[in-house]
């Protein structure tokens, strides 16, 4: 798949990470061809169409929440996919809902936001390019931005805290920052971050690792880097998280 990111107007960088396009080749996918999902701290979006011309269709529209589980879909009958990655915290600022109900689900747009959901597939089927959709989708997160439901900015902190730290800042420090007892922070740290705050802290780890992987010349160093405790540790998670050893990671990602 040919894979390129592209980011949000300076307006949403606080809730959207980066939006995403997906093109298949045509000519070589075939039957088996799979999309995996890895342990992941985003909430994604996802239009599906059935190839990559102005008037193809508009296919399904998806929700698929933040997880801790490696997944292998079958991805034939579609061939260009546009996507939205929103900060967990998001899902409490802007949907008035509980960013741990999303975790591990994977439900229909319209499903998740209703008469909005009709009204973006309408949009977005209707749009003849890449630039138009990610126009449609960014204007509709202003419109909700502009009236967004109150939000606790010291559980945003919190959970912006971790991933500043690449997951290793100390839980105990952050709940007392927050004024709350440790039992009350992990159960609002859920709400705005979708896991326990270990959890999260584990999947952020990973995060960096892969990101930063490329600076560096061994397991090693990047595990060093981004606080695990060895190489071996490191492979470990990373196994349980994505389903891969590092090695065999980065392989299929060269594919």
């Amino acid at each position: 798949m040919n894979y390129k990111v592209i980011p949000p107007r300076d307006e949403l960088k606080e809730i959207i990470s980066y939006f995403w396009v997906g093109t298949l080749n045509v000519e070589t996918q075939s039957p088996s061809d799979l999309y995996y999902i890895i342990a992941n701290t985003l909430t994604e979006i996802t239009f599906a169409f059935s190839g990559t011309e102005k008037n193809d269709e508009l296919l399904f529209s998806i929700v698929q929440g933040h997880t801790q589980t490696p997944l292998q879909l079958h991805v034939n009958g579609f061939y260009h996919v546009i996507g939205v990655s929103l900060y967990s915290y998001a899902v409490p600022t802007l949907f008035n809902l509980s960013a741990f109900e999303l975790n591990e689900e994977f439900i229909s747009l319209t499903t998740f936001l209703g008469k909005d959901g009709h009204m973006l597939n309408e949009k977005i089927a209707q749009a003849s390019t890449t630039e138009e959709r990610i126009e449609i989708l960014s204007d509709y997160f202003i419109s909700l931005l502009k009236n967004q439901n109150s939000h606790d900015k010291r559980m945003i902190t919190a959970v912006q805290e971790i991933k500043k730290f690449n997951g290793n800042p100390k839980i105990i420090d952050l709940a007392s920052n927050s004024f709350l007892s440790h039992k009350q922070f992990n159960r609002r740290f859920k709400e705005f971050s979708g896991f326990n705050p270990k959890m999260y802290a584990r999947i952020i780890r990973l995060e960096s690792a892969i990101k930063n992987f490329p600076q560096f010349s061994s397991l090693t160093e990047v595990a060093h880097y981004t606080g695990y405790y060895d190489q071996a540790h490191f492979i470990r998670e990373f196994k349980e998280l994505t389903g891969f050893s590092p090695r065999n990671f980065w392989k299929l990602s060269e594919v």
